[in-house]
């Protein structure tokens, strides 16, 4: 079953060009912001430090829209993933219907932040003793453990949880605790764990091989180019267009982890 669940997530991944695209668009126009960002502060070097700091705002605020579109999108995987089948007829999703896409982004995000605050929190507390109490390097280390700990085990909860939550297309579900843990028991702790591993090995190797051949594409194309002396713009055309691609090959990984994902839920019957 679970070899089928990846069968199925490859095909299904690359199932649908046009949403791929826009898909990956969304990650590329968060580096397109940043790296904006970026060259405007090179520019304005000697700018005061405090509004360096305040003009982080900026692109901070404006990659949220991206950035929920990325999750919104991801969100509507699970749901059609949670209730269908493996290796049966389910469409990827179009890219469309933006503004409940940017809601379900959010909601996404609120869930995952509010998983991974708790371990944060920890982490921070037991910091804040080692600073502050002669014993604090016992409590520092303690608190560290079991941040660690927590945030690998919520790490995998957390997908489960944004299953369930796809699945009854409810916020709540995402907390239901208890149907999480039925969940979580009935596919079989050891079971998902490495079905999980698999999963994310499976994700690098197809990675890592479309990063490689791009890249040699990329050396191919370009052996006749001298980058340092070839003009600006062509250099920021080739640097644009090899960023263009990593971020569809990331967003492919992410569609077919995404899917898998939503094949190994197992809802409980009401």
């Amino acid at each position: 079953m679970i070899l089928d669940i990846y069968n199925d997530s490859i095909k299904y991944s690359i199932k649908n060009s046009k949403s791929l695209f826009y898909f990956g668009l969304t990650l590329f126009s968060i580096f397109i912001l940043w790296m904006t960002y970026l060259l405007i502060l090179i520019h304005y070097q000697n700018a005061n430090l405090n509004l360096k700091f305040a003009s982080l705002i900026v692109p901070a605020v404006l990659t949220l829209i991206p950035g929920f579109l990325f999750l919104g999108y991801e969100y509507k995987i699970l749901e059609i993933s949670t209730r269908g089948m493996i290796n049966g007829t389910d469409k990827v999703p179009e890219f469309n219907n933006l503004k409940e896409m940017l809601i379900n982004g959010a909601k996404v995000f609120l869930v995952k932040f509010i998983y991974f605050a708790i371990p944060i929190i920890i982490l921070a507390v037991s910091n804040i003793a080692f600073l502050n109490h002669i014993s604090g390097g016992i409590i520092g280390t303690a608190g560290a453990i079991i941040s660690i700990i927590l945030g690998i085990i919520l790490y995998f909860v957390s997908f489960i949880s944004l299953s369930n939550m796809a699945a009854h297309n409810n916020f709540k579900k995402a907390f239901d605790f208890k149907e999480i843990k039925e969940v979580i028991l009935t596919i079989g702790p050891a079971r998902y764990i490495l079905f999980y591993i698999g999963l994310t090995v499976i994700e690098c190797v197809i990675a890592f091989v479309l990063f490689t051949i791009t890249m040699i594409a990329m050396i191919i194309g370009t052996s006749g180019i001298n980058t340092l002396t070839s003009p600006e713009p062509l250099w920021w055309a080739m640097f644009i267009i090899t960023n263009l691609i990593f971020t569809l090959i990331i967003a492919l990984t992410e569609l077919f982890k995404t899917r898998g994902i939503g094949l190994i839920y197992e809802p409980i019957e009401e």
